[in-house]
C-alpha cells in the first residue's frame, strides 16, 4: 500500500492516517478487528467533513459531486461494517480486497481535482 500524495499538507496527512489505520486493521487480531473497523469509519467521517468544509469555504465547483462520492464510500463502508459484525468474513474481504482500491481511486479521480483547484485558489 502506497501513500498517494496530493501536495496539500492537510489532505495528505488525513490520507496517510487512513492508510496507517487500514494497515493496522489488516493485521489486527480478531478481537480488535471490529473496534478498528469502527475507528476507520469515524476517521473517514471526520476526514470527509474536513474536506467538505474546505470545499464550501473555497466555493469548489464540484462540491455536490464530491459530497455524493463521500456519501457513497461511507455508505459502503458502513454496510460492510454491519455485515462484519454478524459475519466477520464480509468485513475481512472488504478491508483486505476493496478498501484500499476504493480509497486510491477516490484520491486519483476525485481528490486530485480538488487539490488542483486548491492550488489555483
Amino acid at each position: 500500500m502506497e501513500n498517494i500524495r496530493l501536495d496539500i499538507k492537510d489532505m495528505d496527512e488525513k490520507h496517510d492516517a487512513f492508510v496507517d489505520l487500514l494497515k493496522k486493521i489488516q493485521v489486527a487480531p480478531k478481537e480488535e478487528f471490529i473496534l478498528l473497523f469502527k475507528q476507520m469509519i469515524v476517521h473517514t467521517k471526520e476526514h470527509f467533513a474536513f474536506e467538505e468544509t474546505l470545499m464550501r469555504e473555497k466555493a469548489y465547483y464540484a462540491l455536490d459531486e464530491h459530497i455524493q462520492e463521500h456519501e457513497n464510500l461511507l455508505n459502503e463502508m458502513e454496510y460492510f461494517f454491519q455485515k462484519a459484525v454478524k459475519m466477520p468474513p464480509f468485513g475481512y474481504s472488504y478491508i483486505n480486497e476493496y478498501a484500499y482500491d476504493k480509497f486510491k481511486r477516490h484520491i486519483i479521480n476525485i481528490d486530485s481535482q480538488l487539490a488542483m483547484f486548491l492550488k489555483e485558489h
